[in-house]
């Protein structure tokens, strides 16, 4: 078993596990976030939400979403990486933060090496970075590479520029020179199989509409297909579970047991912001780093491995092993595009963060049932 404190103080796993059901039981609108976990882990806060009458969100989900509004009004063309590592011949990249979300991701689909490298052939193959920095690299390839430099704010006027290129409308200065936006756009347009990788941490929704509807362009006259990379702390797998799960990607309220779903009421930030939540249940339980939480001064239930930080003394917290390290689970994998088993290289004496959710919605479910009774 792991260790346990309430309010700083140690005790027993037993103990803090029912002054976090008190505390739920509480609440008026208690938040269930973080959710870096696995597969179980967020199964497991999926029904402490639902138990509790709270909100469930992911706290990356403000980067994931950018990606999801596109994915869900206009619709969007997304292939596996696999495919792109053998087929396409001509890659955009945009965005700083690619070379550091994904890097085996990038290095699996730009290797292609022995995979037919594209079906133009691997010496054929060429990739232009947009919005590239010069602190960040991509990962070692034989792909001819241009960078073109531009700041974050303006990737969505660079790339409609390189819309009206392609398309033969005229437009006018921007972020990247005429010749520039003229050349990327025959890059891409001589291509067999053009693929588009862009994170959404570079972009806003807009900016994402702008690169999706690029590769709607492209699909008039050729094939191009994108692999646009979200949040991090498994963002994109914990909304993939909530869809199976509860029918919505995240940023959902339960009451009496049905999921309610608004993007904006339910943004797990805008609530902790706003006070409209009065209690935070932060999960944090993936190995390769710990993401903060900041609760805005109120209450939180810390379910997190050993070394991670608050702001300031969580009410209840829990230490936990980490998924993928200390105990086996299923994590969704960038490069499989699907959920994967993990083994646990380490081991170790604590518990997952599924068996403390577990937990507490059980000791909830006991504490409401002796109040009704």
């Amino acid at each position: 078993m792991g260790k346990a404190w309430i309010n700083g103080t140690e005790v027993s796993e037993g103990e803090a596990v029912a002054e976090a059901a008190r505390l739920i039981g509480e609440s008026r609108l208690p938040l269930v976030t973080g959710l870096g976990t696995d597969v179980a882990g967020v199964k497991a806060a999926l029904a402490l939400a639902r138990r509790a009458g709270g909100v469930i969100d992911h706290a990356a989900s403000d980067i994931l979403y950018r990606n999801v509004e596109v994915l869900r009004s206009a619709g969007m063309f997304v292939a596996a990486p696999a495919e792109m590592r053998r087929r396409a011949d001509r890659f955009l990249v945009v965005g700083a933060e690619v070379a550091t979300l994904s890097p085996a991701l990038l290095a699996f689909v730009l290797g292609g090496e022995g995979m037919a490298g594209g079906e133009g052939g691997s010496s054929g193959r060429k990739l232009v970075w947009l919005g590239g920095a010069s602190d960040e690299t991509l990962p070692a390839t034989q792909i001819a590479t241009e960078t073109i430099a531009c700041a974050g704010p303006d990737l969505p006027q660079a790339v409609g520029m390189i819309r009206a290129a392609l398309a033969g409308r005229r437009f006018g200065a921007g972020p990247i020179d005429a010749a520039t936006a003229s050349s990327v756009a025959a890059l891409l347009a001589e291509a067999r199989f053009a693929c588009i990788i862009w994170s959404a941490a570079s972009l806003d929704a807009l900016g994402v509409e702008m690169l999706s509807g690029l590769v709607a362009d492209l699909n008039l006259t050729t094939r191009a297909s994108s692999l646009p990379l979200g949040g991090a702390g498994q963002a994109f797998g914990a909304a993939q579970i909530a869809t199976a799960v509860s029918g919505f990607p995240l940023r959902s309220r339960f009451a009496d047991g049905v999921a309610l779903h608004d993007p904006w009421a339910y943004d797990g930030r805008r609530l902790i912001a706003s006070g409209e939540c009065d209690l935070v249940v932060h999960v944090d339980a993936l190995a390769g780093g710990h993401a903060p939480v900041d609760a805005g001064g109120l209450p939180v239930i810390a379910i997190a491995g050993a070394g991670a930080s608050f702001a300031a003394t969580p009410a209840v917290a829990f230490e936990v092993g980490l998924a993928g390290r200390d105990h086996a689970g299923a994590l969704y994998d960038d490069i499989a595009a699907t959920f994967v088993p993990v083994d646990a290289p380490m081991g170790g004496p604590a518990g997952s963060a599924a068996a403390i959710l577990s937990a507490i919605a059980a000791a909830l479910g006991d504490a409401s049932a002796k109040r009704a009774a």
